[in-house]
């Protein structure tokens, strides 16, 4: 049961970003996690027909930043953006996507928390250095253009792979066809094998927000002895310190059970 303010108590107003052309389901996610009432608002990404080809990506700034000024004018004090690649491919290093998230915060004149920064603080946070990375749905020039960014991050990457290289989809086209519909067993069995195929890794670290991780990653951290870091769970985590708010499950990884709300 939600816990009801107090007369004195202020309800959190949390504005959310979704990328373009995508139901998001990072506000029905974050409400399930804790028992305090949240006011959440929400918008999607322009340009209209946006591709998702690097070309666009590069130039997402304006966008974001307009999306995140709506949320603004209707009273957030937070906001959070879904989707990893939009930090990671603007400016390729991780400086440049933590220098974003400051201009953008600077220009909404409140606290905007960009997806891909809150995978580097994750990764920061758990401060593990040996990495396998796993990219399920990422074509070749994803995976490539990912890798040249975390070469600007303090990790070292034991490998990388995707779906198609694991053998679970024939072709690329397969895995588009699915527009970010996997089973947790899909999910579970490429995360697996990628961890298999690196015993000396510290940490999980998997590429992209259109696979989600709330209802499997306790499990598979439990499974594997190391933390396990995915894009969703990381905007969570970040979400709920920004906000200090408590999450009432204590089985949905390391990341977000380590959060002690002052």
């Amino acid at each position: 049961m939600k816990t009801l303010p107090s007369p004195s108590f202020t309800i959190p107003k949390l504005g959310i970003i979704a990328a373009p052309g995508w139901i998001d389901p990072t506000a029905r996610e974050f409400s399930s996690l804790s028992n305090q009432v949240i006011d959440i608002a929400q918008t999607i990404m322009p340009p209209v027909g946006f591709d998702y080809s690097f070309e666009q990506i590069e130039q997402v700034e304006p966008h974001i930043e307009t999306a995140a000024q709506l949320l603004k004018e209707a009273g957030s004090e937070l906001i959070i953006q879904v989707g990893p690649a939009f930090a990671y491919f603007n400016n390729y290093t991780a400086a440049g996507a933590r220098a974003l998230q400051q201009r953008l915060t600077d220009a909404c004149g409140c606290k905007v928390i960009l997806n891909g920064v809150a995978v580097l603080d994750a990764i920061q946070d758990l401060a593990r250095k040996r990495v396998i990375l796993a990219c399920p749905y990422y074509d070749e020039q994803w995976k490539s253009r990912f890798l040249t960014f975390l070469q600007s991050v303090d990790v070292v990457i034991e490998g990388c792979q995707t779906f198609t290289e694991q053998g679970l989809f024939a072709s690329q086209q397969e895995v588009d066809a699915r527009h970010y519909h996997f089973s947790e067993k899909e999910i579970k069995q490429s995360i697996r094998l990628a961890r298999a195929s690196a015993p000396n890794a510290e940490l999980v670290l998997v590429g992209g927000a259109g696979l989600r991780f709330l209802n499997i990653i306790e499990g598979l951290e439990q499974e594997f002895g190391v933390p396990v870091v995915s894009a969703d769970v990381a905007l969570h985590w970040a979400t709920a310190k920004a906000l200090n708010i408590e999450i009432t499950d204590k089985h949905l990884g390391r990341l977000l059970r380590s959060i002690k709300p002052s």
